[in-house]
């Protein structure tokens, strides 16, 4: 079966290098027996094609500036949808990526999460505005869909066509986050992208200075990708900065690392659909401090496994953080339940749901 996977993200991108794309290697790689799988992803500085265990890189449209980028990407992955040799195309959905699935022919959508909800929150009502009218119209085209989480599949149903078909394809951790030697380091720990509006990093920031006013031995650590010069400046104004430690581009194994050593996992995002940090962490029997948002609650076990708070209330963060802090026998006995929990999301059983999805879309364009 060949296979064309459209998606913005690419795993090796300094700015969007998130769960997404790295979603997307880990199953094909896993189903490269069965699939030929070409990925073209969006190009950026230093990108260049390239096969990576089994599975083709291919980056297309303007490396920058970043609009650009995105919009040519768009144009040229819509070209390749509409005359290229493929038995199942695949769309990793964002509104962002405004390129146009033919409807003729056998290609499906995996849509994460929705970004029109918050988009005026975020953008403002005319843009936001904008931004929420084209998501709901590309969706509206959709035929065969698949979703990580139960929350984004009854998000979904009321947007797309009654006729749609729509399943769940969860994402997956990878075996060397179970393997990682839990010793405490006396350490919050926040990774994925520097995204400052969904991931809630003025949230964290506010905590964090009222957390140091109670425990000033502890520190932040946050690791990830994107710009963070205003990560830096947030720390200042909070008078944080020296307590805030940075690691931009972090490579694999540090991250391990960082796990590791971490009393919590810190989640303070406005939106999210089902976070793989989130099992990452669990899987590495890091209890997860999060907001209550998106399908976090399918992942983290409120009190168990990890604890829930309200998103963008910085004292209600701030408190929750505190109270695990200064109980270790409950930081151990989550952790220990974290380990178990997350062995519902392994990447075999992933590739085997999306195998299935791929012929799905393969089967409805023939029917």
């Amino acid at each position: 079966m060949r296979v064309l996977h459209c998606i913005y993200d690419d795993p090796d991108n300094p700015g969007l290098g998130g769960g997404g794309a790295r979603r997307v290697w880990e199953i094909y790689r896993r189903l490269a027996d069965r699939v030929r799988a070409t990925v073209v992803a969006g190009r950026y500085p230093g990108a260049r094609d390239h096969e990576r265990e089994g599975v083709q890189y291919r980056y297309l449209g303007r490396s920058r500036p970043y609009a650009l980028s995105r919009w040519s990407f768009a144009r040229a992955a819509t070209r390749l949808l509409m005359h290229g040799e493929y038995d199942v195309a695949v769309f990793d959905f964002s509104v962002y990526t405004p390129l146009r699935v033919p409807a003729d022919r056998p290609a499906g959508h995996i849509v994460h999460m929705l970004i029109g909800p918050t988009a005026v929150h975020r953008w403002g009502r005319t843009v936001g505005g904008l931004v929420l009218r084209r998501e709901r119209h590309m969706l509206a085209q959709a035929r065969v869909v698949s979703t990580t989480s139960h929350w984004m599949e009854r998000q979904l149903r009321a947007l797309l066509p009654p006729d749609a078909d729509l399943t769940i394809v969860r994402s997956g951790v990878a075996e060397e986050f179970f393997k990682v030697r839990r010793e405490e380091k006396g350490y919050l720990l926040f990774y994925g992208r520097f995204d400052l509006f969904q991931k809630g990093v003025d949230t964290l920031m506010e905590a964090f200075r009222q957390v140091r006013e109670a425990r000033p031995d502890i520190e932040l650590h946050m690791a990830g990708r994107g710009q963070h010069t205003e990560i830096q400046r947030m720390a200042a104004a909070a008078g944080v900065e020296a307590s805030v430690h940075i690691h931009a581009g972090v490579s694999h194994e540090r991250t391990l690392e960082l796990f590791g050593g971490a009393s919590l996992l810190v989640m303070p995002s406005r939106f999210e659909g089902l976070p793989v940090v989130a099992a990452e962490a669990l899987a590495a029997g890091v209890p997860v401090l999060a907001t209550d948002v998106g399908a976090l609650d399918e992942i983290v076990i409120p009190d168990e496994t990890g604890v829930l708070v309200s998103p963008e209330r910085p004292e209600v963060l701030a408190d929750a953080t505190l109270r695990l802090l200064g109980d270790p026998e409950r930081r151990h006995r989550m952790s220990q339940a974290a380990r178990e929990s997350a062995r519902r999301f392994h990447w075999t059983a992933v590739a085997q749901d999306h195998y299935q999805f791929l012929r799905k879309v393969q089967a409805q364009s023939r029917s």
